[in-house]
């Protein structure tokens, strides 16, 4: 419902307006037991904002944040502790993997199964704990939350096989070193150029710092300032970042709050403080997957690649009055360069997926190879559509977009190894490796 397969593993408002009006994912607005305090519709509809008691269900009418869906690509890239885990892979905080956008996994305590009296499932941090979190939020019948009433915990076997699957979509590694590849688009091989640092102040923060190579975790050997990232060694490659977008002024989710009555006295939603540690840090997202799985930042903050780099090289005027000096020294055209650079990875990786999709394909029969084939066709769409919004790889024939508008026609008439001909050749139009 929050994650479907057909939209990145994830949801934004322009999906949900398509939405029939009998969507499950409305059912706060059908369902009366349900109608308060288990989500607050108007900044879904509008902002694509969920509700998520992610320190506890006590107070529900007050105690709550509004955050947005996290696309499930890429996710063992993304969510590993960092590398001063001991030998099970556990953090030193007792957490195995860094789920949430606060990267401190479920808040959900440790549960005894009341059809198994004999079971606890064990709230450790990790993907299962996390999906065990995600039933009890957002699964319940009522909101007293009586387990075995009001919800049903997912058995051993279904925690397996959520698992499998959230681990099997998108990149199962690491993108290229992009020390090694070149972009044939000029402005995008100097965006990758201005990402890794080349044109900024030396010693300043940068892209590749805290994205390496495009993914979650940071450069190993950028030393951060205090006020950017705890300087601990638990926190040495997947660190969280603090950001301060959530104390932004004037944004979209404060707005609707003051619009429909919503939040602190109807002047701001409340403060999403990382499941209630004070510590207002958040999780590192991959860009590589970025521009097609916006809005971006924890609360649907950004719209569009270009707004999100432009808000780490702006000034950041806060709730209380404070103005922040820009995280990364960019100028607006270096921003450009970076977003066109972004833009094409993106397309780059939808190629990718395309193909293992229709290889898939070509091995199957039935609904399930035309279910691959459908959702190949949609990863086109979505390099299209990143390319075509950032004006990029258009110029001739030979070029990524007509390539990939060839390969739609490919499948059209069924030819999928023509198809895969053609979105090979659109991937070596982009990037030189």
């Amino acid at each position: 419902t929050c994650h479907p397969a057909d939209n990145n593993y994830t949801i934004d408002p322009e999906y949900i307006e398509r939405l029939p009006y009998y969507d499950p994912l409305f059912v706060a607005e059908f369902v009366p037991a349900l109608s308060e305090n288990f989500e607050k519709p108007e900044l879904m509809h509008k902002a694509g904002l969920i509700l998520e008691n992610t320190n506890g269900f006590d107070d529900l009418a007050n105690n709550y944040t509004m955050r947005s869906v996290p696309h499930l690509l890429a996710m063992p890239t993304s969510i590993m502790g960092p590398s001063s885990a001991g030998d099970d892979g556990a953090m030193s905080s007792g957490h195995i993997h860094r789920t949430g956008w606060s990267g401190d996994g479920s808040p959900v305590s440790s549960i005894i199964d009341p059809d198994d009296p004999d079971r606890m499932v064990v709230s450790d941090g990790s993907i299962r704990s996390f999906s065990v979190g995600a039933v009890i939020q957002h699964f319940p019948k009522t909101l007293n939350r009586i387990p075995g009433k009001d919800f049903r915990l997912p058995t051993e076997h279904e925690l397996d096989a959520m698992e499998a699957f959230m681990f099997s979509l998108g990149r199962q590694q690491e993108f290229d070193d992009f020390t090694t590849i070149t972009l044939n688009n000029a402005r995008a091989e100097k965006g990758r150029k201005n990402y890794m640092g080349e044109g900024l102040p030396v010693g300043s923060l940068n892209c590749n710092a805290c994205h390496f190579n495009g993914g979650a975790n940071n450069n190993p050997d950028f030393v951060f300032p205090i006020t950017i990232t705890p300087d601990t060694n638990a926190e040495s490659t997947n660190r969280s970042f603090a950001p301060r977008v959530e104390e932004i002024m004037d944004q979209l989710g404060d707005i609707l709050a003051q619009e429909y009555a919503l939040g602190y006295f109807a002047t701001q939603l409340p403060f999403d403080d990382g499941f209630g540690t004070n510590t207002n840090l958040y999780n590192v997202p991959t860009v590589i997957e970025a521009a097609d799985t916006g809005a971006f930042f924890h609360s649907n903050q950004k719209k569009t690649v270009e707004d999100m780099i432009s808000f780490y090289a702006a000034n950041r005027l806060l709730r209380d009055g404070t103005v922040l000096s820009p995280l990364v020294p960019l100028s607006s055209l270096q921003e450009d360069n970076i977003a066109a650079f972004v833009r094409i990875l993106n397309a780059d990786e939808n190629g990718r997926q395309a193909i293992e999709l229709l290889e898939y394909a070509t091995e199957l029969s039935g609904s399930k190879r035309w279910l691959n084939i459908r959702l190949a066709k949609s990863e086109i769409r979505d390099a299209l559509r990143v390319l075509r919004k950032g004006r990029l790889h258009f110029a001739y024939f030979g070029d990524a977009r007509p390539l990939f508008r060839r390969a739609l026609h490919d499948l059209w008439f069924g030819n999928l190894y023509y198809a895969i001909d053609s979105i090979e050749k659109a991937r070596a139009a982009m990037i030189n490796r």
